[in-house]
């Protein structure tokens, strides 16, 4: 079995060529209406996405604060509210520095 997978290994070329090298991505495909419409549905889904994070947020808290009451306290409700706040808070973050997480993704690569 281990001479089949040598073998197989010496006969792969050493380098893949890098079949995108060169190729940069063009958006305005379809003219500037189309591009118009597709940044407006992508600022649409954006603006949102923001909104249903708000929205978790705001449920987080008051269950936090639902969950923390001087007559009932209940210890494992608050941590369901701080959980949901605390990831309704990132998803917020990364929503807010979404240009700027896409920005850097991209500088990186390449």
């Amino acid at each position: 079995m281990n001479d089949l997978i040598l073998t197989a290994a010496a006969r792969l070329p050493l380098a893949v060529q890098n079949p995108l090298n060169g190729i940069i991505p063009d958006f305005s495909f379809g003219g500037t209406e189309f591009t118009a419409l597709w940044q407006k549905l992508i600022a649409a889904i954006w603006g949102v996405a923001i909104l249903i994070a708000i929205v978790y947020l705001i449920v987080g808290v008051v269950g936090m604060a639902g969950a923390s009451g001087d007559v009932n306290p209940n210890p494992q409700q608050h941590a369901v509210g701080r959980k949901k706040a605390l990831w309704a808070l990132v998803a917020l973050g990364a929503l807010a520095a979404l240009a700027l997480i896409v920005g850097a993704v991209l500088t990186f690569a390449g």
